[in-house]
């Protein structure tokens, strides 16, 4: 069902870009997965596309125009990629998706361009569906909706950084910039696709972007996990967070928590200039002693238990909320696993 939904994402990003040839665009089709470094075209990336895919799942529900969800999730998709590329710059992370980040390949500051100008073009999607008679207000509401969940990534990367160089960082301050960083363009892109459908206020968009809202930092939070727990190779993005020494839920936990011989120990690899192997499995043995794996397991699934109930509670078709309800789970239970 996601891959369906993600191959019309898919198609109309292909769409939306098809004839800008400047190498800028072919940056940003490097990034969306569609060519290599050198512009010769890869297989399918299959990449989910989730942000695009809510849209497309909630416009679906309310019987939305699929011309107008279209637009609205290759907007949504673009402005995460954005963040993604910005992401990259700002930790250093050398890889994404399997393969050098833009950044790597042709430096920070063509990635920033890059990145920049996908802000720029998730916007003229927006803008153009006024050639096929949307109406003003209903794009100025979509805007709305993306700006201010960019404006919420900005704010979530900010205090991420500043926590980057703090060593006491509190379990509320840590949720509080999770959820800026993790919840708002999920929560943006479930009111896009009902905005599709005609549906801009009531019960149903404040029931679905609260649902969006605790999804989308739950994912943040799984990653955190992820990051000292996941089975198989750890993500070459989440590995570079870790060796950079960003803070995680568990370690900013287990500060609170530990006793003072562990938390000198933890004080001691984070003064490190960076986390080495050693540091990070000493780390995570002192993670399992403070509880702080089953805190942010328990925090995660309490964050999915309160997803569920307001998407219980938006009145969308049985069906629908089935849909959207089974790419939650599995978007939080893969880096879970």
């Amino acid at each position: 069902m996601l891959g369906s939904t993600a191959s019309r994402v898919e198609s109309g990003l292909k769409s939306f870009m098809d004839n800008r040839t400047l190498p800028l665009y072919t940056m940003m089709a490097y990034q969306l997965g569609w060519v290599d470094e050198h512009g010769a075209e890869r297989p399918d990336s299959g990449l989910d596309r989730l942000r695009g895919s809510m849209c497309m799942l909630a416009a679906q529900s309310a019987g939305g125009d699929e011309t107008i969800a279209s637009a609205h999730a290759v907007a949504v998709e673009l402005l995460h990629n954005y963040s993604l590329i910005h992401t990259d710059i700002q930790e250093g992370n050398p890889d994404r998706d399997g393969k050098p980040a833009l950044w790597w390949v042709w430096g920070p500051a063509q990635g920033i361009n890059a990145g920049d100008g996908m802000h720029a073009l998730a916007r003229l999607s927006v803008f153009g569906l006024r050639e096929r008679g949307v109406a003003p207000e209903d794009i100025s509401l979509a805007l709305r909706h993306l700006d201010g969940a960019t404006l919420s990534l900005c704010e979530g990367a900010y205090l991420d950084t500043v926590f980057q160089e703090r060593l006491t960082v509190t379990v509320d301050e840590y949720l509080s910039m999770a959820h800026s960083f993790g919840g708002p363009l999920v929560a943006a892109a479930l009111k896009l696709g009902l905005l599709s459908a005609g549906v801009r206020e009531g019960p149903m968009v404040e029931s679905l972007a609260e649902f969006g809202s605790k999804l989308g930092t739950a994912m943040r939070l799984a990653e955190d996990y992820a990051a000292f727990w996941g089975k198989g190779e750890r993500d070459q993005s989440v590995q570079s967070r870790l060796i950079a020494k960003k803070k995680t839920l568990p370690v900013v936990h287990a500060m609170a928590e530990a006793d003072p011989t562990s938390r000198r120990e933890l004080g001691n690899a984070y003064a490190q200039r960076l986390l080495e192997p050693e540091h990070i499995a000493r780390i995570t043995q002192v993670l399992e002693s403070t509880g702080s794996q089953q805190y942010t397991h328990d925090a995660i699934e309490q964050l999915m238990q309160d997803a569920r109930k307001s998407l219980d509670q938006s009145g969308i078709p049985d069906e629908s909320r089935a849909s959207l309800e089974a790419v939650a789970s599995y978007v939080v239970e893969a880096p879970l696993s």
